[in-house]
């Protein structure tokens, strides 16, 4: 509903010409995110720096996690230790990213994930598709808990009727 609200918002401020809108309110993946869930990834190759803590994993790269699903050419992989357990910090992701939370899904050219936090940081050229729906902009910042994510830059949609 906050989408569908957010859209038609945007769409007549567009059709009267008097709103050059920068940014967009929309909900993302419906806030029903499991962060606790395990991380699983498959990638054709992997890349281990024992001394920075960082993996690099290259080409058709899909990283997934309960119902959240993250694809691009190239992401690495930020670790943090604490209490002597090393665990994923953030992902950073290049090259044709695609988000896909449910039915819900954004394209870009370039992602950062921060998993303890659940937020994403998707940029260049944003492309948010929901039902028939489409949203775009500059970048999406979304977070996975609530659900809630914004589109900034100059935004466009188009909604079905």
């Amino acid at each position: 509903m906050m989408i569908l609200r957010a859209l038609v918002l945007t769409t007549f401020g567009l059709l009267a010409g008097a709103v050059h809108a920068q940014t967009a309110a929309i909900g993302f993946g419906q806030g029903n995110f499991d962060r606790a869930a395990p991380v699983e990834v498959a990638a054709d190759s992997l890349e281990v720096d024992q001394a920075t803590g960082r993996a690099t994993l290259t080409g058709n790269v899909v990283i997934a996690q309960g119902d959240l699903r993250l694809s691009a050419n190239l992401v690495t992989v930020d670790y943090a230790t604490t209490g002597g357990t090393r665990s994923i910090e953030r992902l950073n992701a290049t090259g044709d990213v695609l988000i896909v939370a449910g039915e819900d899904a954004a394209e870009g050219q370039e992602a950062v994930y921060t998993l303890g936090t659940s937020d994403i940081l998707l940029s260049g050229d944003v492309l948010v598709t929901q039902g028939g729906n489409t949203l775009a902009g500059d970048r999406l910042a979304i977070n996975l808990e609530s659900g809630a994510g914004t589109v900034t830059g100059r935004v466009r949609t188009t909604l079905q009727p």
